[in-house]
């Protein structure tokens, strides 16, 4: 059995943690005393284990290592990305056969009348604009069978136990389709029946009557079930999840398995880790792994969750703006949000997901004047290529912020990528400048606004949307980008703190490195507990959930054990998902603990709903005498793991040193030029303050401090702007 991650007492302290971005993968190496440095490299997505290579070596010659002893002395090894969701937008996934309840065949065509999902307002607003998501499985490749469970009758005198059997399964249309789908040619097949939420007998029966025609057909190809994908309510979203598992994630659990090889050829002897999509890590046989589908971006909202705990601060609004977007995400009494059905490119999962809201304004994005001379950014991004200053050919945000002097193009990535500034200049005025008639340092000011304002909109809406007051929460900005555009699109609001940090630019790595292995396990309930119900129900209902947390703490052990995981060494954290009866959507309740006896454990697991409910909503618009409704019993077992940690320093003066002053440079700001001072990152010390208009460069990332404000650098090494 392979070691998943060391043990505590072991010689392996190091933690490696890499997020594979659109432009950059950036590496953080965790050192035993938990301090870090931070690798960078281009992402190449035809070659992941080359970026994995490139960036591990860098980090690990910062400390004057090899690759080699790094990987040896490493305890844990956290690789995240964006891999999965670029083959659900690009359609490059397996050919998927699907077998479903008889009657529902074209459940995936009508896509539960969700078709406007990630459209723009205007598009939503008009029907006729209206189009149907990148299909996922081909319609005739889907196949009804005769099955129904019941899915529960409360209504009157009439009382149908959720789980009966009201239809047998037809096992002779299940080898039909089977065959059917054989002889179609797909790579994986999914099974998809009403009630499997409530019991995956019917589901687990078809799958081994599937897996038997396949041996006989000397097929090998997988057979994946949604009770065991995704076991909750809403067969749409579950579809989703299980169509997102069988056309990207085991396909996907290809590439991830090919950086792990790349790990443990430098001597790395445990699992590669990977972050769920609403935090935690599993390694790459995770059996339900399109639960990582986001796993690149959740890696800052740990990161922030962490400096959160750390600084005791309550209310967090993040700001990450890297290559190709800019996402915004908020820790609340320092939890990250969860939002229990994930919307995805256009489908919507049955999966929770940290919440965030995101616009296509990243660094790499295309810019651009139209026939109408009206001016876009976005979404179009170079990735990689960086812009036209560096081998893409059209203009972008990094052109412009390199013509007009804020970013140096002779120090990106400490010098190692070389950009062209006369070519970017040119590109500008050709662009966007003669179009519109302007001035070209004008016509490069002018995008820059535009591109701050949309992010400035996004962080007020975030905010306000949600009933709170931004003079309530930290603004902690972060990416490859963020700390070059934070004085633009963090003006005009009112923030208790603004702060960053030296590896800005590898903070959702660092997340990644101060994750939990984790994993969550949910059960579909249909238990409802009405207001007065009696003692004996109370006490009847107290058991079925504490059975529920049993049976989930069982296939935990069982599952984590099989990863390396010493099942004595877990831990488990308790919850439900609840609503008032009569409401559409469920509420994850958090429960202090497993203990569930009878009307008393009734009791504080309602307290603990209406408590969650009045954070959310006003206390006029809870409504008890509804009773409730449990539609999940889930589970999270967590596994212990090394942690990075944040050390306080010595404070030096304000001033900051001599060898930290690099040079002075003209820079275009706010329509006039102004001459910035530039500072070198590394050689500034906690203590010190510097005064605008300033820069603060790094081989990662650029801090524009402008005129009349200044940067404090405090114990722990974290910025603060003023």
């Amino acid at each position: 059995m392979t070691e998943v991650i060391a043990a505590a007492d072991s010689d392996r302290q190091y933690i490696l943690a890499l997020d594979a971005g659109g432009t950059m993968t950036d590496a953080i190496l965790v050192k035993p005393d938990g301090t870090f440095t931070v690798g960078k490299s281009i992402s190449r997505r035809e070659n992941e284990p080359l970026s994995y290579r490139e960036s591990t070596s860098d980090a690990a010659a910062q400390i004057g290592m090899s690759v080699e002893e790094i990987h040896s002395l490493c305890a844990a090894d956290i690789y995240c990305g964006t891999g999965m969701l670029n083959t659900i937008l690009t359609g490059d996934g397996r050919k998927v056969g699907l077998l479903v309840t008889r009657g529902f065949e074209d459940i995936t065509v009508m896509e539960g009348g969700l078709s406007y999902l990630g459209q723009s307002q205007a598009e939503a607003l008009h029907q006729q604009l209206h189009k149907h998501t990148r299909r996922l499985v081909e319609p005739k490749n889907v196949h009804g069978v005769s099955e129904r469970l019941g899915g529960g009758c409360y209504q009157g005198n009439i009382h149908l136990p959720a789980g009966a059997e009201l239809i047998p399964l037809h096992e002779g249309q299940v080898r039909k389709g089977a065959n059917a789908l054989i002889d179609a040619g797909v790579e994986v097949i999914g099974i998809l029946f009403l009630y499997s939420f409530v019991d995956p007998i019917h589901e687990h029966q078809a799958k081994a009557i599937c897996e038997s025609v396949l041996k006989e057909r000397n097929v090998d190809i997988p057979v994946v079930c949604s009770a065991d994908v995704a076991p909750v309510s809403k067969e749409n979203g579950r579809l989703k999840s299980l169509l997102f598992q069988c056309f990207a994630a085991e396909q996907v659990r290809e590439s991830l398995l090919a950086v792990e090889t790349q790990a443990r050829e430098y001597g790395f002897k445990g699992r590669l880790l990977t972050l769920l999509s609403y935090g935690g890590a599993v390694n790459m046989e995770y059996p339900r792994l399109y639960e990582t589908m986001i796993s690149g971006p959740i890696g800052g909202l740990i990161g922030a969750q962490f400096i959160a705990e750390k600084l005791d601060l309550n209310s967090v609004v993040t700001a990450d703006m890297g290559g190709t977007s800019f996402d915004v995400g908020l820790i609340i009494d320092k939890r990250i949000g969860i939002t229990k059905s994930a919307d995805l490119a256009g489908h919507r999962l049955a999966l929770p997901m940290v919440e965030l809201d995101s616009v296509g304004s990243g660094a790499g994005s295309v810019v651009y004047v139209d026939e109408y001379k009206r001016l876009h950014v976005g979404p179009e991004s170079a990735g990689a290529k960086v812009g036209i200053c560096f081998k893409y050919d059209r203009l972008t945000v990094t052109d412009i912020n390199v013509a007009l002097g804020y970013v140096d193009p002779d120090y990106f990535l400490g010098g190692q990528m070389k950009l062209d500034r006369e070519r970017a200049l040119a590109a500008l005025k050709e662009t966007v400048a003669v179009p519109l008639g302007l001035d070209v340092y004008e016509a490069g000011a002018g995008v820059l606004d535009i591109v701050n304002t949309e992010m400035n909109d996004l962080l007020r809406t975030m905010i306000a949307s949600k009933g709170y007051d931004t003079h309530d929460f930290t603004l902690l900005y972060y990416g490859g980008a963020g700390p070059v555009h934070m004085y633009g699109f963090a003006e005009g609001i009112e923030f208790a703190d603004v702060i960053t940090l030296p590896w800005a630019a590898g903070f959702s790595a660092f997340g990644a490195a101060c994750a939990e292995y984790m994993h969550r396990y949910d059960r579909g309930s249909r238990l409802l507990i009405p207001n007065g119900m009696s003692e004996e129900g109370l006490t009847d209902a107290a058991t079925q959930i504490r059975t529920a947390w049993q049976d989930l703490e069982r296939d935990a052990r069982a599952e984590m054990a099989l990863e390396g995981v010493d099942p004595e060494m877990l831990k488990f954290r308790y919850g439900v998902s609840a609503r008032y009866i009569g409401q559409l959507e469920s509420f994850d309740t958090v429960l202090p603990n497993g203990e569930m006896e009878g009307p008393s454990g009734i009791a504080r697991m309602i307290a603990a709903f209406e408590e969650m409910y009045t954070k959310i909503y006003p206390a006029g618009a809870r409504f008890p005498d509804a009773g409730y409704s449990l539609t999940t019993v889930n589970l999270e077992a967590i596994a212990p793991k090394p942690q990075p940690s944040l050390p306080e320093h010595k404070l030096s003066g304000k001033q900051p040193s001599a060898e930290a002053y690099v040079e002075s440079r003209d820079v275009y700001h706010k329509n006039k030029w102004t001459k910035f001072s530039v500072y070198e990152m590394a050689a500034l010390q906690p203590g010190n303050e510097i005064l605008g208009p300033a820069i603060i460069r790094d081989p990662m990332t650029t801090v524009v401090i402008p005129p009349a404000r200044m940067m404090s650098i405090d114990a722990r090494r974290i910025l603060h702007y003023r």
